[in-house]
């Protein structure tokens, strides 16, 4: 299987490639192209100029993932999603893994996160996508926690004969033997997370991230099985439309 590698941290985040080193050791074909610097909270953004414009990637060498071809993309994460899709770095790919980014996104709010919007733009440019994050504690990285399902999934996507799909995966920061299981959960209606402002005057404010509120965490949704100590799996679909209610007959021009 032919898959790419992306975050929105950037090529200094060692989740990157925490997250290649485990999918070429699964005897994949990887290729990573992910941000020059950190595009977080970027959601599906493309940025660059596709008008015309010039967009640029610069190669970097990894030895642990030996003859691996890796780029420094100058966008966002969605950026390299398309750019590959369109064989910028070669054929297209099958699979997108995006991550793994360092802090949870769980709940609606992973709308806005550089990490899913790559996972989306997969799916909306012919691969399956999958995007990997593992909760910030006052403890080390546990990194290969957060990997470990990935060659699993891959192989099971891969199995897909219809559309193609989106998995979010969410991992607690606990060593690989304190994990509980797998939950396939829904997204809460909230994250975990929550920001305060505080005015600065002059048009200015500090933001703060706080935890979220526990008692928003409901059964069966991402937040509260990442808290109970297992791994969350969501299946997120992309834009669709619904059946408007909406009577605009009345409109005149």
């Amino acid at each position: 299987m032919r898959v790419l590698i992306t975050n929105d941290d950037g090529v200094a985040s060692d989740g990157l490639w925490a997250l290649a080193k485990r999918v070429v050791d699964a005897g994949h074909e990887v290729i990573v192209a992910a941000p020059t610097t950190d595009m977080t909270g970027m959601g599906g953004a493309v940025g660059g100029d596709l008008h015309g414009g010039e967009l640029h990637a610069r190669r970097i060498v990894r030895d642990e993932l030996g003859k691996t071809r890796c780029w420094a993309v100058e966008g966002p994460p969605a950026l390299c999603v398309i750019m590959t899709q369109l064989g910028a770095f070669g054929d297209p790919v099958s699979v997108v893994a995006s991550g793994v980014n360092p802090g949870l996104n769980c709940g609606r709010s992973a709308l806005h996160s550089g990490t899913v919007g790559a996972a989306l733009t997969a799916a909306n440019n012919g691969a399956h996508g999958i995007a990997v994050s593992l909760d910030v504690t006052d403890a080390s990285m546990q990194w290969p926690t957060a990997i470990h399902l990935v060659p699993e999934l891959i192989e099971r996507l891969a199995a897909v004969n219809k559309g193609r799909r989106v998995i979010n995966l969410n991992a607690p920061n606990l060593p690989l033997t304190d994990i509980k299981g797998v939950e396939v959960t829904g997204l809460a209606k909230w994250g975990d997370a929550a920001g305060e402002l505080s005015p600065k005057g002059d048009g200015l404010w500090s933001f703060e991230r706080k935890p979220g509120d526990p008692n928003r965490r409901i059964a069966g949704t991402d937040n509260a099985a990442i808290r109970e100590g297992f791994i969350s799996v969501s299946e997120l679909v992309g834009i669709r439309t619904q059946q408007s209610d909406l009577n605009l007959k009345d409109i005149v021009f």
